[in-house]
């Protein structure tokens, strides 16, 4: 994995981070003595049905299931 380094002041007056490749990291040195990394992660393609069934795996569901008319819901909400 490949590291840049950059100062404080070159972070705020660019934007080192757009031309980091997947897995690549920048090290940002502050004048202070603070040093913070950042890597560029590879998202990849989204698709929100696979983060909606991600969700719902993690959140189990609470007490009786209710079935709803969303549709009616929604139109009671407009009127």
């Amino acid at each position: 994995m490949a590291q840049k380094h950059v100062t404080g002041r070159q972070l705020r007056h660019g934007r080192p981070e757009e031309s980091l490749s997947p897995a690549e990291s920048l090290t940002i040195k502050k004048r202070g003595g603070k040093v913070f990394q950042m890597t560029r992660m590879n998202a990849g393609t989204r698709d929100i049905n696979a983060q909606m069934d991600r969700l719902f795996k993690d959140i189990p569901p609470e007490g009786p299931r209710v079935k709803s008319d969303l549709v009616r819901v929604l139109l009671e909400a407009r009127e």
